[in-house]
């Protein structure tokens, strides 16, 4: 049996009442490339332990040392990659290894095959087609006591009538009668009208426990008490171990009956405490009894369920890690992968005590300290909670240097808390642990130090993940320390390519751009590098060194598609023989010359109508208005350091209004000017063209201009609108 999750509705709810940051994610998830945050990304987790994890994932990584295993993440899908992602930084999404939110919650036996209900009925005569299943409307919701009216509570019930010392006509009527049950959760007056004809002993007592059942499912809870009370005496031992499970399930539905409303909504302060305390008594019973019991990995859970109901903390938190850290497969209710989800959901994000679990504390005082708008944990706070620590004071020290470096911003005090010298092999922890060692002495801005460390880290980086995050921190380091050439250097150990694509098109020069044109072991790599050169080169006005680079295409051109490695997120991206373009007649009725030839013109005559235009047109056909190698990196990421290629991006629109501004400019281009730039606004007002906007007042006079200076070109004549 099993202990499910929270409707999205209770989820709601929950999470409304709670004083911490949560820990699910948006159906969107793209990569923000750092290794430090103190805000939750929960699409870009690294595999230590910071705040800006999800709460799912750090409690990953410490269950992961607790049974001395790396994680399993998932291999990167095809949506991965299309989003950006490399192995680091990584969305929650792909540690679970199967189950998750979406599984309906119970509080009753898991549904399986009714294979051997069938082989049981069969010698009977009766078959399981004729009894229609209640079906999903008596069993949705959390609260709902029907979850476990299925087969194979009904198989368990039949095995034993099967088995059991009474007449034929007595277990055939037994077997309708549960199979009767199946059909509702509302049975009103005797489960079996003839109930008389039951003679023998083993009859009647199954008859007790069925008719029992009956109650439990139609709510009559004192009525199903009083009868799995006096089925506890039966000298049959299913019988009698299930009664005192049943009782104590009786007890748990009672307490809980009145605190759903009818959208599966808790409201915990309606959970009635006496039936709660009398449920955890019976469980407790039933495991002392029976601790490898049919019944006790159910029973194990929905003691949980009590914890939760009581708001109780702290044996909540420890019936979690002995769950997660102790018990065995058959010894839980569900799977890992959902016990970590029900954690995350039941008492992290809803939790605001402090527990007597270390790894539960450390994993919501990282939630806390959490930047925005949640309350954030102080020193004086954590120095409360010393005690808690005392069996693991190493995760203590731990949670003094993050809020040194992430709420206090004293770097110094952070290093004091953290080892001083690398271990000689690393589990999580202890990759947290000098992962931020160096953190801190980057906050210093002690490059060379961090460097060292990041660099002794590398071949000690032996489980999953641990790699890839070291190579994106030193890729980082080198960004930041002004040693980017590192990064691409012969012996350098980043070879994680998304780390090398983002710093080739954001931040690297022209001559960084041509060596690995020439030594890029990658073909990907070397067309990237080439592509951004050339693109830059044009787009930035270094028409002359262009025209040099253009040189160097290679013959044939690749016609490779370059997507993610430009930035692209799910787009066919370019190749490089968008340089090749040739101008063609647009629709609109403009002629240009190649590309090339609109670049050497533009390096003897800066402010030529036609080339200015033809740029733009170059832009405007080629889908390159707002590029990702146009967009900004968010502060502190990857690639978003000053670049080294000079100069400022060309924008269609500034082009547009340069021929506008000239009185020599031939009528021609000055006309498709103000038509190109009326239409950078169209058709909702915002301008796609880059460069300084205008006013709508400008955009009418520009209009007027055209509808009357050049009234008789194709433009004038055709555009009807301004925006």
């Amino acid at each position: 049996m099993r202990i499910g999750f929270l409707s999205p509705l209770a989820l709601a709810l929950l999470a409304g009442l709670s004083v911490q940051a949560q820990a699910s994610s948006d159906d969107s998830c793209y990569p923000d490339w750092r290794v430090s945050r103190d805000t939750l990304d929960p699409c870009s987790n690294q595999p230590f332990l910071s705040p800006g994890n999800d709460s799912r994932v750090n409690l990953r990584l410490l269950l992961a040392d607790k049974k001395n295993t790396g994680l399993t993440p998932n291999a990167l899908s095809e949506d991965d990659l299309a989003q950006g992602f490399g192995p680091v930084p990584f969305p929650v999404y792909r540690l679970s290894q199967g189950g998750g939110t979406d599984t309906e919650p119970d509080d009753g036996a898991d549904t399986s095959s009714t294979a051997e209900l069938d082989n049981l009925l069969q010698p009977l005569g009766i078959k399981r087609e004729d009894y229609t299943t209640a079906g999903e409307a008596f069993v949705t919701g959390e609260g709902s006591r029907c979850r476990s009216n299925d087969d194979d509570s009904a198989t368990a019930f039949v095995r034993q009538v099967v088995k059991a010392d009474m007449p034929a006509a007595e277990r055939e009527l037994l077997v309708k009668a549960r199979l009767q049950l199946l059909t509702t959760c509302e049975w009103d007056g005797p489960v079996v009208a003839n109930a008389q004809q039951l003679q023998s002993t083993d009859g009647q007592q199954l008859y007790t426990y069925l008719q029992a059942a009956a109650d439990f499912y139609s709510g009559r809870f004192a009525e199903a008490e009083r009868g799995f009370s006096a089925a506890r005496s039966s000298a049959l031992p299913w019988l009698k171990e299930a009664a005192l499970y049943m009782t104590a399930r009786t007890a748990l539905n009672q307490a809980q009956a009145d605190a759903y409303d009818a959208d599966g909504v808790p409201t915990l302060a309606r959970v009635d405490k006496s039936a709660l305390a009398n449920a955890e008594q019976a469980f407790d019973s039933y495991l002392s009894t029976y601790p490898q019991g049919d019944y006790s990995a159910s029973a194990r859970g929905l003691l949980r369920r009590v914890y939760w109901l009581a708001d109780d903390g702290s044996k909540l938190a420890e019936a979690y890690a002995w769950s997660l850290t102790q018990a065995s497969d058959a010894q839980r209710n569900v799977s890992e992968d959902e016990l970590v989800e029900e954690a995350d959901l039941k008492l992290l994000m809803v939790n605001s005590q402090p527990v007597k679990t270390p790894m539960i504390q450390l994993v919501s005082d990282l939630m806390v300290m959490r930047g925005g708008n949640q309350p954030t944990l102080s020193r004086a706070d954590l120095e409360k909670q010393k005690a808690l620590f005392a069996s693991e004071p190493e995760l203590y020290d731990y949670l003094l240097a993050v809020c040194a470096l992430y709420i206090e911003h004293q770097p110094d005090a952070a290093l004091k808390q953290l080892p001083q010298r690398v271990p000689s092999s690393l589990n999580y922890f202890a990759f947290s642990q000098q992962t931020l060692r160096a953190l801190a002495l980057e906050a210093k801005q002690d490059w060379k130090r961090a460097q060292a460390l990041w660099l002794q880290l590398l071949p000690l980086a032996k489980l999953p993940l641990m790699h890839d995050q070291l190579e994106l921190a030193l890729a980082m380091n080198y960004e930041r320390s002004g040693q980017l050439a590192e990064v691409f250097a012969a012996d350098s150990p980043i070879s994680a390519k998304q780390v090398r694509y983002s710093l080739l098109r954001n931040v690297a020069g022209p001559e960084l751009l041509r060596q690995q044109i020439a030594q890029a072991s990658d073909p990907v790599e070397r067309q990237t590098a080439q592509f951004v050169l050339l693109y830059k080169d044009l787009l930035r006005g270094q028409f002359a060194t262009f025209a040099e680079d253009f040189k160097q295409l290679p013959t044939p051109v690749p016609e490779d598609k370059l997507s993610s490695s430009l930035g692209y997120v799910y787009s066919e991206g370019q190749t490089l023989k968008l340089f090749q373009w040739n101008g063609e007649k647009a629709a609109s009725g403009y002629t240009c010359p190649a590309i090339a030839q609109t670049a050497a013109t533009l390096q003897t005559e800066a402010k030529n109508p036609q080339a200015l235009n033809c740029l733009g047109e170059f832009i405007l056909r080629n889908n390159l208005d707002g590029m990702p190698l146009e967009q900004a990196r968010a502060a502190g990421s990857l690639g978003s350091t000053a670049s080294d290629f000079k100069g400022t991006t060309f924008s269609r629109l500034d082009g547009y209004k340069q021929v506008i501004g000239d009185a020599k400019a031939p009528k021609t281009d000055k006309a498709y000017a103000l038509f190109r730039a009326i239409n950078c606004y169209a058709p909702a007002g915002y301008n796609s063209c880059g460069g300084q906007d205008v006013e709508p007042a400008v955009r009418k006079a520009w209009f007027r201009q055209l509808k009357s200076g050049y009234a008789d070109t194709q433009w004038g004549k055709s555009l009807q609108y301004y925006w």
